[in-house]
């Protein structure tokens, strides 16, 4: 479970679910100061609010629902910020997890190998 974390009079930023532009309004992430801001997806309030509630209301994630997709193996790594901007950008535009987004990238590579 996570929490999120209030950072005061932002001076412009977009809300990665409504899509709303706000300038020196709150928002809302799970990064845990400023220096993190820009790594992670940022709420307005009324967002914010509706994806804490449904949080609370899910059930808990067990092996099972992991094994309809198939993706029962973790990876964990490092990227540059730039990456991870692109990879971001690219995941919201197709409406993608970022797992089907690195997926997909690695397919295209795979067909386009000489």
């Amino acid at each position: 479970m996570f929490q999120f974390n209030l950072f005061p009079k932002v001076k412009d930023f977009t809300c990665d679910k409504c899509h709303g532009r706000f300038q020196w309004n709150s928002a809302y992430s799970i990064a845990r100061n400023w220096k993190e801001f820009n790594d992670y997806y940022t709420y307005c309030f009324d967002c914010a609010k509706i994806i804490e509630k449904s949080e609370n209301q899910s059930k808990k994630l067990d092996k099972r629902s992991l094994n309809k997709t198939g993706r029962i193996h973790q990876l964990g790594t490092r990227v540059r910020k730039d990456f991870l901007r692109k990879l971001k950008k690219l995941a919201r535009k197709e409406k993608l997890k970022y797992v089907e987004v690195l997926e997909k990238a690695l397919e295209a590579y795979s067909k386009n190998k000489v």
